[in-house]
């Protein structure tokens, strides 16, 4: 290809404006669609590919297996930073704790990531400061180093070094100011502070008292990774608060650890299949889902390209004469060969560099879908790479049109009779065309599907109406205090507050994990999973006992935690061994403990879960869950001035009831939007498909359907035999796609314990919408078949 050809190619598509447009669109949105889900895709697989190292740098790991629902988190006994350093096998180690308080600056709060880390945080994550030293930030009382990001979120656009903060009553300079860490860091952090920092109230409590955090080690070349293991796992062992927890707790455990310890290279944190099965799963990801994107991003530039070799399939069979008469004149068929190509590599690759323009522009709307920042993935190597791509894609999709205007013969092509193609091109089509609705509907079912699920989940009942109902966290310092009983005292009586409650957990959400032991009718120890509440709960929530009777406000006080009354469940009666709910009614589960009532059932894991056994007791919590008749806004305004009065140096949080629920499908919800775009994106290529192969078939067979004309047939006949042809490609699409997308869905439906009634209607849906699709893109050509004149198309 010679530049000569390029220019060739350009002035083509400017004589076809309508063309050029079509086709530089259709290949644009394939190579948008393509570039974001690649650059999704290697913002995954290049987890903490800056930290160096990072296969011999690992985090440790920890379950608990006291709690209810055990689950693995990256998080783990800080003492045992000190035990692998003293083993010889680790070369540095390095704690991350947040600091769940607010930074004040004059009189503004600001929420930021703050982490207290080990000196050595800095060399095992290669943190360079742009300004200032990061060491006397990271070994200085009063020191603090701010991220970019961080010191605009504090101090907006300025020098920072030498400006102070208020950290809950600590006063802290910064002294560094650093990068923003890559967005895809299992590490993210907006600021800095040594473990010495008088920010750090429990630093000195933090190692005796055994508390969890991140914790960091960097292992020597050669060490043993399961010997270090074995090493910490026996150390938790031998904790004092482990053997604390296994007197109280040995009957769960069957002879198995209080806790499990683990290993993780920092290389393989991002797809650790332990942490993605947890409450913090949205910061994990799943290779199978990774790659199924990158099969999608490939398999809508494939629909794209599909539909640019029809229509320059049927534009060169559209141009045999020009051919003819070329080779007459001496061209050879590599120079022919070489034109194709080159127009198809010009067409191509300006569609990639439209496409990229399109991808910028959608970014935010993408990075929103798979809730990733995702900001760096325009670089100038990957817009290169796009370009190249662009370029391989234009060689392989004009090969085919190139090798039509190759074997093209000068003597047919002249006399009218060369533009057809054979009948294994026409199959190769019509393949291709049955390949896009395939994808479309398949798509279009689990878009579908998955929407009318997404819709059935949010819109379950959780056992009680979330209407009206705000959430609101106090600080944990309040619960129990009080400073916690005088907030809630006054909360009651601010207009529009019909009602206050407490519980340890917001419903929806994943909070404490409570384990309590109650004895079963047998006598025999039951684990079951206990939530504390106030005594107004379920008048608060409108609830009733389904047997006996609910807390009563003015009998089971707060302050009264031993009132020896509990609530159960039905799961939970059933659990302790009764034959029915209405039994367990009035029977001891402790020597203090008496059952009162059954609870109704109330939804607090969702419809993916099954119901589980609960114990309600009475206890001081930090969650209230406030009844109003006024809206989020106003009730804002009323409360923030009481907060502001109780909770000076802390940031109020409120949300409706409903939002809660609906946070725990937000991720259903993306996916939801994720399919219904690729599904958008197919049909219309599908739709496009089959409208140049519906005009490609006309022309093809305008002197069939004049002699069928001449012969009697009518205007019924001609549209059945256009409509016969057409419905074949969606035929064959149902048969491939429609399969796969039932396995599809029956997979995605296998994590919810309570389905919405699906039955077929999702593919029957899928089906209708290709039929009115092919409907509609081979209207226009059929009607022009009908209108054909045989008088004009004999003498053609």
């Amino acid at each position: 290809m010679i530049l000569r050809d390029f220019r060739i190619g350009w002035r083509l598509l400017l004589q076809h404006p309508a063309y050029s447009l079509v086709v530089t669109g259709g290949l644009a949105i394939g190579f948008a669609a393509c570039f974001l889900l690649f650059g999704f895709v290697a913002f995954c697989l290049n987890y903490n590919s800056s930290i160096p190292d990072n296969d011999r740098l690992v985090l440790v790991k920890q379950r608990i297996n006291i709690f209810q629902r055990p689950e693995w988190e990256a998080i783990a006994f800080l003492p045992l930073r000190d035990v692998a350093l003293a083993s010889g096998m680790v070369a540095q180690a390095s704690i991350a704790k947040p600091i769940d308080v607010p930074l004040r600056v004059g009189s503004e709060l600001r929420a930021v990531n703050l982490q207290v880390v080990d000196p050595a945080f800095q060399s095992m994550f290669a943190v360079a400061a742009l300004e200032g030293d990061l060491q006397a930030a990271l070994t200085q009382a009063d020191g603090i180093a701010l991220t970019v990001g961080g010191a605009r979120k504090l101090f907006g656009v300025g020098p920072v070094l030498g400006r102070t903060v208020d950290v809950g009553g600590a006063v802290l300079q910064v002294r560094a100011l650093l990068p923003d860490p890559p967005a895809n860091s299992t590490q993210l952090y907006e600021a800095l502070a040594g473990t010495n920092s008088s920010a750090w109230r429990e630093r000195d409590m933090a190692m005796s008292q055994w508390t969890r955090a991140g914790l960091y080690l960097k292992l020597k070349p050669g060490a043993s990774m399961a010997a270090l293991t074995a090493l910490l796992q026996q150390a938790s062992d031998r904790s004092p608060l482990t053997q604390q927890m296994r007197s109280v707790a040995a009957g769960m455990l069957n002879g198995g650890n209080v806790s499990d310890i683990r290993l993780l290279p920092l290389r393989d944190a991002y797809f650790d299949a332990d942490l993605a099965a947890g409450h913090t799963a949205e910061r994990y990801g799943q290779r199978s889902s990774v790659y199924s994107l990158a099969a999608g991003g490939l398999l809508i530039l494939l629909l794209a390209t599909i539909n640019y070799v029809n229509l320059a399939t049927v534009r060169t069979l559209r141009r045999q004469r020009e051919i003819g008469i070329s080779k007459l004149l001496g061209a050879s068929a590599w120079r022919l060969a070489r034109h194709f190509l080159s127009e198809a590599v010009l067409t191509t690759v300006l569609a990639a560099g439209a496409g990229l323009i399109l991808a910028w522009l959608l970014l935010p709307v993408f990075s929103d879908l798979v809730n990733r920042p995702l900001d760096g993935i325009f670089t100038l190597r990957a817009c290169a790479a796009a370009l190249a791509f662009g370029a391989f894609i234009g060689v392989c999709a004009g090969a085919y049109p190139a090798w039509l205007a190759h074997h093209a013969l000068p003597g047919p092509a002249l006399a009218g009779r060369g533009n057809t193609e054979t009948i294994a091109g026409l199959w190769i089509r019509r393949v291709l065309t049955i390949a896009q609705f395939a994808s479309a509907m398949a798509l279009s079912a689990m878009a579908l599907a998955v929407s009318w699920q997404t819709y059935f989940a949010s819109h379950a009942s959780p056992g009680f109406d979330p209407a009206h109902l705000l959430v609101l966290t106090l600080p944990s310092y309040a619960q129990d205090t009080p400073l916690n009983a005088g907030f809630v005292e006054q909360l009651r009586r601010l207009p529009g507050i019909e009602g206050v409650a407490a519980m340890s957990e917001a419903v929806g959400r994943e909070g404490a994990r409570i384990t309590n032991r109650l004895r079963g009718k047998d006598g025999r120890d039951v684990s079951m999973e206990a939530k504390y509440v106030s005594p107004e709960w379920f008048e608060v929530h409108r609830l009733h006992a389904v047997h006996g009777e609910a807390f009563d406000p003015r009998r089971d006080a707060v302050d009264n935690s031993q009132s020896g009354r509990v609530m159960v469940n039905a799961a939970g009666a059933l659990a302790l061994g009764y034959a029915t709910p209405q039994e367990a009614v009035g029977k001891l589960v402790t020597v203090d403990y008496r059952i009162i009532g059954i609870a109704p059932e109330v939804r607090f894991q969702g419809v993916r879960a099954p119901s589980r056994a609960v114990v309600y007791l009475v206890r001081p919590t930090p969650v209230l869950s406030i009844r109003t008749s006024d809206s989020l806004q106003a009730a804002y305004d009323n409360i923030a001035p009481l907060w502001r009065r109780h909770f000076p140096n802390d940031i109020m949080e409120i949300k409706t009831q409903q939002a809660v629920l609906a946070e725990r499908y937000a991720d259903d919800a993306r996916l939801m939007r994720i399919l219904a775009a690729a599904s958008a994106i197919a049909i219309a290529l599908a739709g496009f498909g089959i409208y140049v192969l519906s005009a490609y078939s006309v022309q093809r067979r305008r002197r069939e359907i004049v002699l069928r004309k001449l012969h009697g047939a009518g205007r019924l006949d001609i549209a059945l035999l256009m409509v016969r042809e057409f419905a074949m490609p969606v035929a064959a699409g149902a048969i491939i796609g429609l399969p796969l997308a039932w396995l599809a869905i029956q997979r995605y439906l296998a994590g919810y314990a309570d389905r919405a009634p699906m039955g077929v209607w999702p593919l029957a849906a899928a089906v209708a919408l290709a039929l009115l699709l092919a409907l509609l893109a081979t209207a226009r050509h059929t009607l022009a078949a009908l209108r054909m004149s045989p008088s004009l198309a004999v003498y053609d």
